[in-house]
Formats: structure tokens, C-alpha cells, sequence
């Protein structure tokens, strides 16, 4: 079990801020830990990795600043270090333009979120899979939170009121996980069920407004609900966790299948190896992330069979509506 490292010293402080903002500076810390210093300097063409980054893992950084960073990252350690590795981030939009990518093998890896990486034909998985770890788990948990002295005591009670949901990679499956436990028991969709749907990317914008009755109920991770407490025990007294989730992976980084370059064997030896670098230890503490390892693709089943289950609930629920139109006069 990896042990944890990194404790929260804050109210404000955010959990799993690490695979989107690591993520941006994943490639050159493992690009420097990995790499000798060779070929910038006597002219010849280096060949560079190329790794793209989901849109979807930006929910907690600036998308301008987050290339800054990249580019001031990759300049340094090119010439520290002649760091085969393109300055340039290449940001995808979502699903489609990774396809693409990968079909035309414009890039070399990506970090993206569950859903978009399992929206990928198995032809277009990778066979290398990399997942950050907190607390000891490649896994999160999600949490509906009340009030304890609100009245609220099952879903159906939910109907009309207000939510606010966590923004952030690791919430990424939170949205449909509600979908999913809402329609499962016949109360359609979190859109048709609450009255409205708010959503904060820090954690006491979250959790908060339910403790101060400003909101009815929240979903935020279990690791968040549990810095919040930690911090302030009358959260803990105060809020009721109404239902939470089964344990599913939020996000991934992976290399293409196909990256048949010698690089590539130095990338997985260098993700492996991440803590053992200067770099890589001060990217890890900077970014709360404990430990970044290659994981089997089995611990993705639980956020594959909540995805699908999601598929087919929107399937009858188009399927209904359809049924309805046609009987209507």
C-alpha cells in the first residue's frame, strides 16, 4: 500500500488537484528524470515525444496558463537537460479529437478522463496505463451530502431542491454517477430532478453552502469531504452522506499503442520511476499527488460498467420519449 505523504494544511486547500495541473508537467519532468543530455547541441534532428492533454482534466486551471507552463517547463529542461520533447502542449477538445489523433499517430500519449479514454475502440487502448495514486488508491469516491437536520432522507426528497456538484478531474464520473442512481430509481435525471445544478472547483464552495443551508445537497469526493472535516469537525457533524459511489478511476495517462520508438521504453521506465528523481519528487509534493504508477486496465471495469449503465438508461429514456410523441394525438 502507498503510503501517504502529503497532508493538507489548509481550509482552501484542494485534493486531486494533481493529474490536471501534473499532467501539464508530467511529460517534461519524465522527459528530464528519463533522458541524457544529448543532440540539442550538435545540430542533428531530435525526435520529440508528442503528448496531449484532454480539455476535460483543465477544471482546475487556466488552459493559457497551463501552456505557459508547459512551454517554460519544456524550454528550461531543453536546455538543462536537451530534453527531446515538443514545447508546445497539444490540447484535444474531447473524444472525437483523440480519435483522430491517435488514428493518425499525431501524438505519442495523452492524459484524458476515463470516459473519453473508454470511449476509444479497444483498438485505439493502450497496453500501458498510468494513474495517479492518493492515500493509497487509483480510485475515488463520490459522496451525496445533506444536511443531517434537513429532513432529507432519500433521493425522492431530492425532487425540486438545489445541488451543487465538485468541478474537478476527480469528480469526473460524478455526473453520471447521479444520473445513474436517480433514473435507477424511476426519478429521471439530475436535470428533471433538481431544481438546479451549480458547480465549484474549490472545495469549500462545494461543501459549504450545504453546511450553511445556502444549498440542499452536494457531490464532492470522498477525499475532499474528508480534508473539509479534517479541518473543521463540525462538517463532519453537521452533513449526512445521503448515497456514495462505488470506487471508480477518474482519469488516465497512457501511451499510444503503435509508439514503437526507443523513447518509449524510457517513458515507462521514467513513470515508474517518478519519485526517484529530484524533479520528479518536487513535481509530486508541488502537486499533492503521492505516487504516479502503471495500473492494470481491470481497475477501469467499475467506471466501464457505470458508463454503460448510463448508456442504456439514456437509450430508454430516448426510446420513451419517442413512444410518447407517437401516442400523442
Amino acid at each position: 500500500m502507498i503510503q501517504a505523504r502529503v497532508r493538507k494544511k489548509s481550509f482552501e486547500t484542494e485534493p486531486a488537484i494533481g493529474l490536471a495541473r501534473f499532467c501539464l508537467v508530467l511529460l517534461v519532468v519524465l522527459a528530464g528524470a528519463a533522458f541524457p543530455a544529448w543532440g540539442a547541441d550538435d545540430g542533428t534532428n531530435v525526435e520529440q515525444v508528442r503528448f496531449a492533454f484532454s480539455a476535460g482534466i483543465f477544471t482546475d486551471v487556466n488552459e493559457n496558463d497551463a501552456k505557459a507552463s508547459v512551454k517554460a517547463w519544456a524550454l528550461a529542461l531543453g536546455r538543462e537537460r536537451h530534453v527531446p520533447v515538443s514545447a508546445e502542449p497539444i490540447i484535444l477538445s474531447g473524444p472525437t479529437d483523440l480519435k483522430q489523433a491517435l488514428r493518425a499517430a499525431t501524438i505519442d500519449g495523452a492524459a484524458v478522463t476515463t470516459e473519453e479514454y473508454l470511449s476509444l475502440e479497444p483498438e485505439l487502448q493502450s497496453t500501458n496505463l498510468f494513474m495517479s495514486a492518493r492515500d493509497g488508491q487509483f480510485t475515488e469516491k463520490y459522496l451525496l451530502l445533506v444536511r443531517n437536520d434537513s429532513g432529507l432522507t432519500n433521493l425522492a426528497a431530492l425532487h425540486g431542491r438545489k445541488v451543487v456538484m465538485f468541478d474537478n478531474v476527480r469528480a469526473s464520473l460524478a455526473p453520471v454517477w447521479l444520473d445513474v442512481i436517480l433514473s435507477e430509481a424511476e426519478l429521471g435525471s439530475a436535470p428533471e430532478h433538481f431544481s438546479q445544478i451549480n458547480k465549484a472547483q474549490k472545495l469549500s464552495q462545494v461543501v459549504l453552502p450545504v453546511f450553511f443551508r445556502q444549498q440542499d445537497a452536494c457531490v464532492v469526493t470522498r477525499d475532499g469531504f474528508e480534508t473539509m472535516c479534517e479541518m473543521n469537525p463540525q462538517v463532519r457533524a453537521q452533513l449526512l452522506v445521503l448515497v456514495r459511489s462505488p470506487a471508480v478511476v477518474p482519469s488516465v495517462a497512457f501511451l499510444r499503442r503503435g509508439f514503437d520508438s526507443p523513447l518509449r521504453s524510457r517513458m515507462l521506465a521514467a513513470l515508474e520511476g517518478l519519485e526517484k528523481s529530484p524533479s520528479g519528487t518536487q513535481v509530486l509534493t508541488l502537486f499533492q499527488i503521492e505516487q504516479f504508477h502503471e495500473a492494470p486496465a481491470s481497475l477501469l471495469d467499475t467506471a466501464r460498467d457505470l458508463i454503460e449503465a448510463h448508456r442504456h438508461l439514456k437509450r430508454i429514456a430516448v426510446r420513451n420519449a419517442d413512444l410518447e410523441g407517437h401516442q400523442t394525438p
